[in-house]
């Protein structure tokens, strides 16, 4: 679905990105992963059309793009959950789900509130949220709130979601919930990037990881073909047994 090839980007003179490559085929759930610093957001604010890059090649289903904006990657299906939720805490869920897409009467401006509630209870009941659309968002949990941006994204068509730690702030059950939701919509075709440090999320939810080190592209792996060892190895670039070196005696 997705092939980033070549990809370079430098802020200032400072080179974050260099000849970077990632992959995303449909219906996979496919983590990102590398120490701070290593260039992963950048990568996906390129892919998402926050950033544009300076050199390389994006690909969408085969076809060559260029994003400008946010909104160029959205028409084709490519949403971004920031670790920081979009929500605005004091407007109601349905209000959220539609903010900047609301549904009027013609040209009126008056807005079909009963629609837009009745359509809200749908979409997140498909998600296995049932709560009342009418509900103060800022009243929910981190971990609702997480599903509703995921609402919000499927709303707009989205085949690919990029998600960045997105347990961060959430409970063991939350997490499950949220793992729930992201198995059944890869089961409809969408997508996942996923960027976390949680090693054991990554190998309990993803199929392959791509891992960059200090702006480079240090390779992919299929997840049940490696293990926690190889993929730190790859991060840091160096052994586990080398993180702590023998220290040769110095008394004569």
């Amino acid at each position: 679905m997705i092939e980033m090839s070549g990809i370079t980007k430098a802020f200032s003179g400072n080179v974050v990105l260099n000849n970077v490559q990632f992959e995303l085929a449909d219906g996979e759930i496919h983590a990102l992963m590398g120490e701070n610093g290593a260039g992963k957001s950048t990568m996906m604010k390129i892919l998402s059309g926050i950033y544009t890059k300076d050199a390389g090649e994006i690909k969408v289903d085969g076809q060559v793009v260029n994003f400008k904006s946010p909104k160029d990657a959205e028409k084709l299906g490519i949403i971004v959950i920031h670790q920081e939720l979009n929500m605005l805490p004091d407007l109601t869920v349905a209000q959220n789900l539609f903010l900047g897409k609301e549904l009027t009467y013609g040209k009126t401006g008056i807005l079909k509130t009963r629609q837009m509630e009745k359509e809200a209870t749908q979409l997140l009941s498909k998600l296995g949220l049932n709560i009342n659309p009418k509900t103060r968002t800022g009243d929910l949990s981190v971990g609702k709130q997480q599903i509703i941006e995921i609402a919000k994204a499927i709303a707009s068509n989205a085949k690919v979601i990029v998600m960045d730690e997105p347990t961060a702030a959430l409970t063991d059950r939350e997490i499950e919930t949220l793992f729930q939701t992201i198995r059944e919509l890869k089961a409809k075709g969408i997508s996942f990037v996923y960027i976390s440090h949680r090693m054991e999320e990554i190998f309990a939810i993803c199929d392959r990881i791509t891992i960059l080190r200090d702006g480079q592209y240090v390779g992919v792996r299929n997840i049940p073909e490696t293990n926690f060892d190889e993929i730190v190895a790859m991060m840091v670039g160096r052994q586990l047994g080398e993180r702590f070196p023998v220290r040769k005696s110095v008394i004569g």
